[in-house]
């Protein structure tokens, strides 16, 4: 057999790029911050949609995590037009400063005690009304928004329906009904937007499979409830279930498709 000239093996491999699966992969996110009311200094990452009118996913990651957690399910968003936010949560990733009537101060999660975690979550729900601020103020329209929690982040999601009410669906992996003592079944009851709930039998938080059964019997909307055999907790369920990115992501634009 004759040897390949470089010329032909050149445009063979460029053949075989063109023919290749193309791999989901975020592009670089522009790192932003902003404060809060009660004085957070808040970190985040923003993938802005050239439509300034588009969709507006918020993700919030689980307890002791950050915003890149879920870094997985990024790309599956972008791929049907939303803009994104990534954020740090008070006193966990790099938004740990606050100031306060007495001067700054940094507090990390690990200081919390766990009696005290409750009050935290609920403020969460000005991380959130800081984010949609901000967005605002960058000229981004927010009246198609959609939240996606992780474990505590889910608590946070649901909160926030009561409060921000341009949320019209809100995708949830491993909830818990009372994460620290917070009840999260009255706003569920009462959000009427479209909710995903997601989970799985070997979770280790062992109360998120009949939260998440919960949570979905007191919402009286739209709604879809995927209880996996397997999967873990939280983001770990995107990487068991490679499928399950792209799920999400889809139930997430119907709702928030039209102008």
């Amino acid at each position: 057999m004759r040897p390949q000239s470089p010329r032909s093996l050149l445009f063979l491999l460029a053949l075989l790029a063109l023919l290749a699966p193309p791999v989901a992969r975020a592009a670089s996110p522009e790192a932003v911050a902003f404060d809060t009311s009660d004085g957070f200094a808040l970190k985040a990452d923003l993938w802005r949609s050239t439509d300034a009118k588009a969709p507006v996913a918020i993700l919030l990651h689980q307890f002791n995590r950050d915003r890149t957690s879920f870094a997985p399910l990024v790309p599956a968003l972008l791929d049907r037009g939303f803009t994104v936010l990534a954020l740090d949560q008070r006193v966990q990733g790099e938004s740990l400063r606050q100031r306060t009537a007495h001067g700054e101060r940094t507090l990390r999660v690990q200081q919390v005690a766990r009696g005290e975690v409750g009050p935290v979550v609920e403020a969460g729900t000005r991380d959130v009304a800081a984010a949609l601020a901000f967005l605002g103020a960058r000229g981004i329209a927010t009246d198609r928004l959609a939240l996606v929690g992780s474990s505590y982040g889910c608590t946070v999601s649901l909160l926030a329906t009561q409060t921000e009410k341009n949320v019209r669906a809100v995708a949830l992996l491993s909830p818990g009904s009372d994460y620290f003592g917070v009840d999260v079944l009255p706003a569920a009851k009462h959000f009427s937007g479209t909710l995903l709930v997601i989970a799985a039998e070997d979770d280790p938080v062992t109360v998120s499979p009949g939260s998440a059964r919960a949570i979905a019997a007191a919402h009286e909307g739209p709604e879809e409830l995927l209880v996996y055999p397997s999967g873990g907790h939280g983001v770990a369920l995107l990487a068991a279930h490679p499928e399950l990115a792209p799920k999400l992501a889809d139930f997430l634009a119907g709702p928030l498709s039209a102008h």
